[in-house]
This record gives structure tokens, C-alpha cells and sequence, in this order.
């Protein structure tokens, strides 16, 4: 019998793949996902990339030359060019496969996280797709990678631009983390300010309810709950299961939750940090509008049909936050107009559905009533939805236009229950099943990122054929299904 001794780096390569299993896993079909090239088109295109961009490097030098010549500053603003054919090949493959399954006429959104090259205006992978298609698709941007960009807008103001994929900061505090005092009194805010401590309030009763509650509409994955409890215990709250704090983990930027766990670790430790009162100063005012704000709004983020006033209300709070930290405030504004894809007439619809108690019986009459007097286009315009200005006194209504109708058209539903009171629309089947795509239509990425790190994992690690690739992926899904950990009575089943 042969005896095979694994090495210590083998050992942990091992003890790493086990742990990740542990998290809840779903294969995403989506229609602005990533596609895994063979090697062998991966190359092609490294090739064509580097050519591109040697040619438009030349182009750029005889722009500017030009410029200079003639007394005159040239600013170019261009799309990429040694992208725009990857981007071309990942919405044609993905079109490819939905003709494969027969899914091209099933398709009703796309979720995708913020990046030109799915986004773009003129040669995003949406806007490609979506004319592949030839009809008009929901533009869902995934509300994590939205508030991951407004939280980096944040840390920039209070910290400076981070050089690096890693955080420095992160990092100094990972290093010393064993030897800070785990038992100690750790540092909390505390607010005079009325409407501050108001929203304080209501945010520990919000989290609480989400820990001792099962929510089936809501994510809590290990890291998003350690970052619900440091909220808490920031607020002077005891979490639900007592303190207790998990080791340091990623520093790298692209590690989701990293800047709020860290942010608010290094607060609370920071006397054992020995910061000084500017470093004391800058952490204070990260965590009250990561405690605050965001942290809850990223909990809340799951749930399409309370986007549109979720976004609305994050809009009014940093407006009248402007009063207390205007940095930060402007900080936050200045990256949510880039991203008003929940409050665009295509989108707005979905409240229709909620039972958040800020969108009233009332105000879904409102809606009700200004859709039926809307015309329906006789052509819905395809491409990137329009961002309407928000206003202070802006409200949910002020946002519904002839685009509103692409939810009665893409679900191919009548309007008949909204002339009739908003207690009776359930009982019309059509309102029944708007409400259903409504309210499980996934509005975050989380599934689809999670699919990447299994391509990632096993994509060439047995065998390069497509097809075989493809099964490989399904069988592994079906596996973790099976098993989703490795406790010994899921092992006995």
C-alpha cells in the first residue's frame, strides 16, 4: 500500500478548499455574466489587446502633439479600445448560450456589477446583448457593487487614495491584531445630535431583528453578520449572541465588507492602536456613516421591490448629513449620480410590491394613478435606463414616465387591478404575478461572484474542453448541494 504524505503547503491548499465549501452556493445564469475563454482564446485575445493598445498609444501621442502645436490643452475622452472587443465576444458567447438552452426569449433582466464594460452607454455587454435579444430588458446594476463604490468615494475623502490592491492600513492592523487585548472595553460613538441618535435608534432595533429573525430574503454570510455585530457593538449594543471578534482576514481591496470590518475593528481597538487624535478623528467619521448608513442599506440591498425608496431615502439622508460631516455627505452624493438605477421609470414600478412601511397605500395609489394616465410607448428604448435628477423634495411618484410600462409589457400583464384599491390588488392574478418577479428578482451580484470563484477553481484544473468544463462545474454545483458542509450527520445522509 503506497502511503502519500501531503506537504504542509498541500495541506493548507486543502484545509482552504474545505472551508470554502462551507458557504451557500447557487448557479447564476445571468445575462451580463462573466465568460471563461478557453486558453487558447485567451491568448489570441492578450495578443490583439496589445496590439490595440500599442496603436492607440501612437494615436494618442500625435492627438496630443497636435494640441500642443496649436496653444491649446486637449482633453480625449474615449471608450477603451483593447476592450471592446472582449467586451463584444462575452456578449455574443453569452447570447450563444442562451440560444444553446433556448433561454433568449425567457430573458426578462440583467444583473451586473458597475463597470463600463457591462454598463456602457455605446459598447457595454447590456447594450449589446440586450440589441442580440431585440427587446427592452431590465438594467438591475447590483446594489453591493453600487455601495462598494460609494464607501471607496468615503474612505478616499477621510483616508487618501489607496496605492496598491491591499489597504496599508488593514494591513498594519492585521499584523498586530494577537496582541491586542480581546477583553478590553472597546471604544464606542456616542451622538448629541437628536436626529443622529434618533437613526441610531432605529438602526439596533433593524439589526437585532435581522440576527434573531430568519429572513429568507436576506444574505447573512459570515462576514455580513461579523459586520452587523461590530455595528452594534460600536452603537453600545450587545449582539444577540454576546462579543466575540473573529480573526483579521483579506486586506485586498476587492474582498466585499474588508473596508467596514476593518474600519470598524481599527475604531474600536484604536486605544490599544495608540492612534493619534487625527487618525481617532477620521475613524470616528468613517464608522458613524458606515454604522448608520450604510451598513444597514447594504443589508436591505437584496430586496428589489424596496430599492427605489431605499436609494430615495439614502438620497434625503446624506442630504441633511451634509449639515453634520459635508465632506462625506458630498463624498456619497457625488458617486450616487452616476448610479440612480433604481430610481429610473423602469425600475420605480417595483414599490408597487413593497411593504416597507415608507411607501404607503397612498403613495402607491399615486403611482397607480399617474401610470394609467401615462401613454405606453410604441417603442420601448433600448439600452442603459435615463437618470432623472433627484431632488430634495423628490419623491417616488416624480419618477414614473412611459417606461414604466416595461414591467406590464416584459411580464406580458394587464393593468386591470390598478384603478382598484391597493388591499384589492391581490387578488387580481396578474398583479400575482408581477409581484412574484418582483419580489425574488435578484438585484445582487453575490450568486454570480460566487459562480466566478468556482470557475476559478476548477476551470483547468481537470480537463480544457468546454462542454467538459461545463459539466464539471454542474456536477461540483449538484455536489454542495448534496453536501453543503461537512458535518457528520449531512456526511451520513
Amino acid at each position: 500500500m503506497k502511503c502519500r504524505i501531503l506537504s504542509a503547503e498541500k495541506k493548507q491548499e486543502d484545509i482552504d478548499f474545505y472551508l470554502d465549501q462551507k458557504s451557500e452556493r447557487r448557479a447564476v445564469i445571468r445575462g451580463s455574466d462573466k465568460i471563461v475563454e478557453s486558453k487558447a482564446t485567451a491568448q489570441l485575445a492578450r495578443r490583439e489587446r496589445n496590439q490595440s493598445q500599442k496603436e492607440k498609444q501612437v494615436k494618442q501621442e500625435d492627438t496630443e502633439t497636435v494640441g500642443e502645436a496649436c496653444g491649446f490643452e486637449a482633453e480625449v475622452d474615449f471608450e477603451p479600445d483593447e476592450t471592446s472587443e472582449d467586451i463584444a465576444m462575452e456578449a455574443d458567447t453569452s447570447f450563444d448560450l442562451l440560444e444553446l438552452w433556448e433561454l433568449q426569449d425567457s430573458i426578462v433582466a440583467f444583473v451586473f456589477d458597475t463597470t463600463a464594460s457591462n454598463s456602457g452607454i455605446h459598447k457595454g455587454a447590456a447594450k449589446i446583448l440586450e440589441e442580440r435579444i431585440g427587446r427592452k430588458i431590465f438594467y438591475l446594476a447590483c446594489r453591493h457593487h453600487v455601495l462598494e463604490v460609494v464607501v471607496g468615494a468615503v474612505w478616499k475623502v477621510l483616508f487618501g487614495k489607496i496605492k496598491g490592491p491591499e489597504n496599508k492600513l488593514f494591513a498594519n492592523f492585521k499584523e498586530k491584531w494577537n496582541e491586542l487585548d480581546k477583553q478590553a472595553t472597546v471604544r464606542k460613538l456616542s451622538f448629541g445630535n437628536p436626529w443622529l441618535t434618533d437613526v441610531k435608534n432605529r438602526v439596533i432595533a433593524e439589526l437585532t431583528s435581522l440576527l434573531t429573525t430568519n429572513d429568507p430574503s436576506t444574505i447573512l454570510r459570515d462576514d455580513y453578520r461579523e459586520s452587523v455585530e461590530n455595528t452594534l457593538l460600536i452603537l453600545g449594543e450587545t449582539p444577540p449572541r454576546g462579543v466575540h471578534f473573529m480573526k483579521p482576514g483579506a486586506i485586498h481591496q476587492a474582498r466585499w465588507m474588508a473596508c467596514n470590518i476593518y474600519a470598524a475593528k481599527m475604531f474600536m481597538f484604536s486605544q490599544q492602536m495608540e492612534y493619534d487624535e487625527e487618525m481617532l478623528n477620521r475613524l470616528q467619521r468613517m464608522n458613524t456613516f458606515l454604522s448608520l448608513f450604510y451598513v444597514p442599506l447594504w443589508m436591505r440591498a437584496s430586496k428589489g421591490c424596496d430599492a427605489p425608496i431605499h436609494d430615495l431615502q439614502f438620497f434625503h439622508d446624506m442630504v441633511d448629513y451634509r449639515s453634520i460631516d459635508k465632506q462625506v455627505a458630498e463624498a456619497v452624493l457625488s458617486k450616487l449620480e452616476n448610479h440612480r438605477w433604481y430610481l429610473t421609470e423602469e425600475t420605480v414600478p417595483f414599490v408597487l410590491f413593497s411593504k416597507h412601511p415608507a411607501v404607503t397605500g397612498s403613495t402607491k395609489q399615486d403611482i397607480a394613478v399617474k401610470l394609467l394616465v401615462t401613454p405606453i410607448p410604441e417603442h420601448f428604448r433600448l439600452g442603459k435606463p435615463v437618470f432623472h435628477q433627484v431632488r430634495r423634495n423628490s419623491t417616488l411618484v416624480d419618477f414614473v414616465g412611459p417606461e414604466s410600462h416595461t414591467l406590464f409589457t416584459s411580464l406580458a400583464i394587464g393593468m386591470d387591478w390598478l384603478p382598484k384599491p391597493v388591499d384589492e390588488w391581490h387578488l387580481d392574478p396578474d398583479f400575482c404575478i408581477a409581484e412574484r418577479f418582483v419580489r425574488t428578482v435578484k438585484v445582487v451580484n453575490d450568486t454570480a461572484e460566487r459562480g466566478i470563484k468556482l470557475i476559478s477553481d476548477f476551470a483547468t484544473s481537470i480537463t480544457t474542453d468546454p462542454m467538459q468544463q461545463s459539466a464539471l462545474l454542474q456536477a461540483v454545483e449538484h455536489h454542495r448541494r448534496l453536501y453543503p458542509d461537512f458535518a457528520k450527520k449531512t456526511l451520513n445522509m
